[in-house]
């Protein structure tokens, strides 16, 4: 009964997918630059993420909203130096004048960064609709 049991157990632990990293249910590791417009906010740590708009504005949820953000651009690892990052400080962080924290309305932010990013392969602006 014991070896069923460990057997059993052993052959759950197996199931399951070892890349404990991901965290939306049935997603995927993008490949690398397939998402260049994509930014990590950091404070010390990634606590949001955010759309490069222009090479100086950044968009992001009003619910991610620090007085000081460090905007990270062209990772494709956040837990590894790549060499072709750029880490750029937030010069303004402006939130939906209407935002409201308890039903999340208005939940949008624009910032602003110190310096121009550098547009590459790896970094580049997202395609903004031009009309409904």
């Amino acid at each position: 009964m014991k070896a069923f049991i460990f057997l059993a157990l052993l052959g759950a632990a197996v199931a399951f997918p070892t890349d404990d990293d991901d965290k939306i249910v049935g997603g995927y590791t993008c490949e690398e630059n397939s998402a260049p417009y994509q930014v990590s906010l950091n404070a010390g740590y990634h606590f949001c993420g955010g759309s490069l708009i222009n090479d100086q504005w950044v968009v992001s949820a009003a619910h991610c909203y620090k007085s000081r953000i460090q905007v990270r651009l062209g990772e494709h690892n956040i837990e590894v130096l790549e060499g072709n990052e750029q880490f750029i400080d937030s010069a303004k962080v402006i939130r939906h004048p209407n935002y409201n924290a308890y039903n999340i309305d208005n939940d949008i932010m624009l910032i602003k960064l110190n310096a121009p990013a550098t547009i590459s392969s790896r970094v580049s602006t997202i395609s903004l609709p031009r009309s409904c």
